[in-house]
């Protein structure tokens, strides 16, 4: 992906993947070093405190090894290592399952967990049989049980802390475009130029286009007012939000051949393929579109802004297109709105869409699909 002005070149994804991996290496090393300190106080309170029948004693490893304990600590260390190793890879793939929101994944989670068990099973078999400990299939299954609770309790308890920090991020991420959009909107240049318009065609007699331009910037402003405090809203009021927020912008522009702006909003009354009716997360392409007519417009030479957009059976094409001026360049520009789309994207949507920004032959071109 090639993005320059107006939208910064960023590493998000590249950085975020490597956070992760760094998270996770610390993850794993805290969680066995605090495996290992379970063991080892538990192999004291066993030795020293508490007194055990010599029959049972066959079962436990640390009386096996109380004369070797640094073959029981090599063996206790391998055999936590393998054992986390299948613990962390579960909730691995139980994450890259969830994100697909199908019945088809909730199946296949199912049916991989019964072969972790299996796995569980062929590995508590393998390490009796390496320490040869008098096998006991009670004991047996228990340590089985243990193991596969503890990873599903494991995989539960970071599930919903990672859903509580997707929630706190997401609301972040959600004021952050409630603000940048209320900036864009409610900047005093921009309520000049609307109000002035508006003043202009009130003085040319032309009380149906005041009208209409006072009616278009109070549905702007109420829609992020009320709108914007859900995390979904319908998509038929999104998309006037849309349509008024470009007519605003052109009421603002004088009449030139040299300016040209199009725009073409269609959606259906059809809902999703899951049957939910189709909403989307409010003010989430409005940037591109703030972005297309602060970079794409110029009084001097010519420009458009294009704007396409579709939704169908719940699912969205997107496409805003902008010449990009020479001058407009030289305004200092950090892509903040844009990588914040991207950021609500991923959150949101998470593998459910696609965005392609291209910066060419003095074209700026986004692209974004959504499957609502």
């Amino acid at each position: 992906m090639n993005v320059s002005l107006p939208v910064a070149k960023t590493t998000f994804w590249p950085t975020v993947r490597q956070r992760l991996l760094n998270r996770e290496v610390r993850l794993f090393g805290l969680h066995l070093a605090i495996w290992l300190v379970y063991d080892l106080v538990q192999s004291y309170v066993l030795l020293y405190w508490l007194p055990i029948d010599p029959q049972r004693a066959e079962l436990i490893p640390i009386y096996k090894y109380r004369n070797d304990l640094w073959t029981h600590a090599r063996i206790t260390l391998v055999a936590s290592t393998v054992y986390l190793l299948t613990v962390h890879g579960n909730y691995f793939i139980f994450r890259r399952l969830l994100r697909r929101d199908s019945i088809g994944a909730i199946i296949a989670l199912v049916g991989i967990e019964f072969v972790y068990f299996f796995l569980l099973a062929v590995m508590t078999g393998f390490y009796y049989g390496y320490t040869g400990l008098k096998l006991d299939n009670g004991v047996v299954f228990s340590v089985i049980v243990f193991c596969w609770l503890y990873a599903l309790f494991f995989v539960g308890v970071r599930a919903y802390r990672a859903s509580r920090r997707n929630q706190r991020l997401l609301h972040q991420q959600k004021m952050e475009a409630e603000l940048a959009a209320l900036k864009a909107q409610v900047n005093p240049h921009f309520l000049f130029n609307a109000l002035n318009n508006l003043y202009g065609t009130a003085l040319s007699g032309d009380s149906e286009r005041t009208a209409a331009g006072i009616e278009q910037l109070s549905s702007v402003m109420r829609h992020m007012v009320e709108e914007s405090r859900h995390d979904r809203t319908p998509i038929q009021k999104e998309l006037r939000f849309l349509e008024n927020t470009v007519d605003l912008h052109r009421m603002r522009l004088p009449q030139r051949d040299t300016i040209r702006v199009s725009s073409v909003l269609e959606w259906d009354e059809e809902p999703t393929p899951s049957g939910r009716p189709a909403e989307i997360a409010p003010l989430l392409l409005v940037s591109f579109i703030e972005n297309a007519f602060k970079y794409g417009i110029s009084m001097d030479q010519p420009c458009f802004v294009d704007i396409q957009l579709t939704v169908r059976h719940g699912h969205v094409l997107f496409r805003c297109r902008n010449s990009i001026i020479s001058q407009n360049r030289l305004e200092s520009s950090t892509g903040t709105g844009i990588n914040n789309v991207r950021q609500r994207l991923a959150l949101i949507y998470p593998n459910r869409h696609k965005l392609v920004i291209h910066d060419q032959h003095g074209v700026f071109d986004v692209q974004l699909t959504i499957d609502l």
